[in-house]
């Protein structure tokens, strides 16, 4: 029995690295690691016609990993896109409204820049529900997040107080 418990909390360690959020992928001919969510959130209808992804841009400074921007690739939500809208509805009935960055393009991506006391909120707040607007178009998609997503940010932002990631084996 002793050798039973001593086994499992030999294995502790790796169980925890099995759960991490984010992942580490170093390239030994640059010498350049970027760091990346091991999934990202999906948001769409029920035929799978129409919605947008959520995905946190994970950035390392001084040792220190952090969320830096939502990148959020849309699908048939209008046909370019500039100017766009993300709102998040959160756990604390509050709204996290943010408009995206990046110039026009028509490939559907979208990028939000995060302040730190939106990161705060994201860290600390599950996602009930997120809104995307094309702001070209004006088409928008609603979406309830679904509950095994819903702490999404919530879980990443951890990782990175942490410095938590599992390094992407070479091929």
């Amino acid at each position: 029995m002793k050798k039973v418990i001593i086994s499992l909390f030999m294995m502790l360690p790796l169980l925890s690295t099995a759960q991490q959020c984010i992942v580490k992928d170093c390239d030994d001919m640059t010498d350049q690691c970027t760091y990346y969510p091991r999934h990202n959130m999906i948001l769409d209808n029920e035929t799978k016609t129409m919605g947008f992804t959520l995905d946190a841009r994970i950035v390392e400074k001084n040792g220190q990993l952090s969320v830096a921007d939502i990148m959020v690739l849309s699908v048939n939500i209008g046909n370019c896109n500039e100017n766009d809208k993300l709102i998040l509805m959160l756990s604390d009935s509050t709204k996290l409204s943010l408009v995206s960055w990046n110039k026009f393009n028509c490939e559907g991506n979208a990028w939000f820049s995060l302040r730190e006391s939106d990161v705060n909120r994201l860290g600390s707040n599950k996602i009930i529900k997120a809104y995307f607007q094309n702001g070209r178009s004006y088409d928008s998609f609603t979406k309830e997040v679904a509950t095994e997503d819903q702490d999404y940010f919530v879980k990443i932002i951890a990782d990175c107080k942490e410095n938590k990631f599992t390094v992407r084996p070479k091929n």
